[in-house]
């Protein structure tokens, strides 16, 4: 072949290629928008840059609020490079793209005077990419790809694919973040910091559901404060809600993790506890009232609760059912002289 003919065929070569990177970035950002949840941009920005890279291995990580990288999906990296990999900006390669906000080509990690490090056995190449995801000026994190599988070293025209490809995706994973904030925003009491009604419903719902399939425990608590309005009447609305809020962080703290409180109401709470029969819920709730007992916020008037408490069972196999049964043993508990934990059976 001629000098002549083969520099005419390299536009040619060049511009396919061109075309094909439009393609994988139309098809990507397709792929990427379709979702609003960030597990799920991040897991489909990796899957569809490995494919398209040809790659094997790729991390993407994103800055916590504490100024630290963390990896939060991966693919070919052993679970515990993942679970202890954490840098500051400006450490590393991912800290290096982090602090300046360019792309960057690394050709050999074991020669770079900065980056040298021992290529582990299960990288063929030397070579590694690697891009910011930023969105507005704002960094939100890193995607590292490397080992490419035809064991090819990556050239400048795959760094600038990564390039284009977290310049879009950035913009999804900024969306997906906003909507989830709103939806969590949309979750929350603003008073108290706890789940609001309408989630509590929903969690309950889903709750049910699960315990009905699986045959799992499940036990719902309904708590009051003790002569809230008089409470109100004699120290003014905003005592009423340092109260509401004192309450809240109590239950809030003796709660276990996969527990759900939320504020159902005026002054009263409630409490999904999944897991958990008759026994264990009536006596955490009495847990919980014994802890309310005797806080005073101002020295003087002391607050109690009133629990009621029912579980999922034979007799209780809906929403409203198991709702209206913990409401009912929380009248009792009222009606009994309040400061008291009632469920079915108990006196």
């Amino acid at each position: 072949m001629s000098k002549r003919s083969e520099a005419s065929e390299n536009p040619i070569e060049e511009l396919k290629r061109r075309n094909a990177d439009l393609e994988v970035l139309y098809e990507t950002v397709r792929d990427l928008s379709s979702t609003l949840s960030v597990e799920r941009v991040l897991q489909r920005l990796l899957d569809r840059t490995l494919q398209h890279l040809e790659a094997e291995i790729g991390s993407i990580l994103l800055l916590g609020d504490d100024d630290q990288l963390r990896v939060m999906v991966s693919q070919g990296l052993p679970p515990d490079v993942v679970e202890r990999t954490e840098m500051k900006i400006g450490e590393g390669i991912s800290g290096h793209v982090a602090l300046h906000g360019q792309p960057l080509i690394v050709e050999d990690v074991e020669a770079h005077p900065t980056f040298r490090r021992r290529n582990r056995e299960r990288y063929y190449t030397a070579t590694l990419i690697s891009a910011p995801l930023v969105r507005n000026g704002v960094l939100l994190g890193v995607i590292n790809i490397n080992n490419k599988s035809n064991r090819e070293p990556f050239q400048p025209h795959d760094l600038r694919l990564l390039e284009a490809i977290a310049a879009h995706a950035s913009v999804a994973l900024g969306n997906a973040r906003k909507y989830e904030d709103t939806l969590r925003l949309s979750q929350i009491d603003g008073l108290t910091g706890l789940a609001n009604h309408g989630h509590f419903y929903k969690t309950l719902e889903r709750e049910i559901e699960r315990a009905r399939r699986y045959e799992r425990g499940l036990a719902l608590a309904m708590i009051d404060i003790d002569h809230f309005k008089q409470y109100n009447d004699r120290n003014g609305h905003r005592a009423g809600d340092q109260a509401l809020v004192a309450v809240a962080r109590i239950i809030g703290d003796r709660s276990r993790t996969h527990d759900v409180v939320a504020r159902y109401g005026g002054e009263e709470f409630a409490i999904i506890l999944p897991e958990t029969e008759i026994e264990g819920a009536h006596a955490f709730g009495d847990k919980l009232r014994t802890a309310v007992e005797g806080v005073s916020l101002d020295g003087e008037d002391p607050l109690t609760v009133s629990v009621g408490v029912a579980a999922f069972g034979m007799n209780i196999s809906a929403t409203s059912q198991l709702v209206d049964a913990a409401d009912a043993e929380l009248y009792r508990a009222k009606s009994l002289g309040r400061n008291r934990t009632c469920s079915p059976g108990s006196s």
